[in-house]
């Protein structure tokens, strides 16, 4: 009976080859949107409803980039058994991660509200660090740090402001992220294409 989580036919470099030739784009670009709105939801609505938006927001950022997928050319459906690819299993273990450490943010919430946008700032940021395992680049260590770095003192200085300067914060690193990943995207194009013209001019 097969039942396995990964494709037994691909070898672990094979699999992980093809994961770190994706443009990884979609889920910080969902990110970034659904940040950006809970800067105005921060700004302009009532605690109640802007407390509710940032539930509501960070917990449907990886159905946002599921569909942002299909635009950037990213293959994000996640198999099921045996077709899925290891790394995208890991990848989800760390998304997953992310959704429990609300059981952290919650309590903190209760005894006061406004610490919401910084635990769930912080504690869904911690995601980013196997990234830089993965993709070997420093992109996944930078976001995670410097969010959590930044998020901290901007709750300790001015906590009172948390519903727009916390998401302020976390849009601001995203997008060094995206231009970080997308130059690291074109660079892997360029050099698959300095490759294809080699091979061409041997076989001329």
């Amino acid at each position: 009976m097969n039942n396995q989580a990964t494709s037994p036919s691909k070898s672990l470099d094979t699999q992980l080859a093809e994961f770190r030739n994706r443009r990884f784009l979609a889920t910080p670009l969902a990110g970034t949107i659904i940040w950006s709105l809970l800067i105005l939801t921060g700004a302009f609505l009532p605690p109640t409803f802007a407390v509710w938006a940032v539930f509501i927001g960070t917990g449907s950022i990886i159905y946002l980039a599921l569909g942002l997928a299909k635009l950037t050319g990213e293959s994000m459906k996640f198999q099921k058994g045996s077709e899925r690819n290891f790394f995208d299993t890991l990848f989800l273990s760390a998304v997953g991660m992310s959704f429990l450490v609300y059981a952290l943010a919650i309590p903190f919430f209760l005894e006061d509200y406004r610490s919401l946008p910084f635990t769930v700032a912080v504690l869904a940021g911690i995601m980013w660090s196997p990234v830089s395992v993965l993709l070997q680049h420093w992109v996944g260590v930078f976001h995670g740090v410097v969010r959590t770095v930044l998020c901290t003192a901007a709750w300790v200085i001015a906590p009172e402001h948390s519903f727009i300067l916390q998401p302020v914060i976390v849009v601001a690193v995203y997008l060094v992220s995206i231009m970080a990943l997308e130059q690291r995207w074109r660079s892997m194009q360029a050099e698959v294409g300095t490759v294809s013209a080699d091979c061409t001019l041997r076989n001329i």
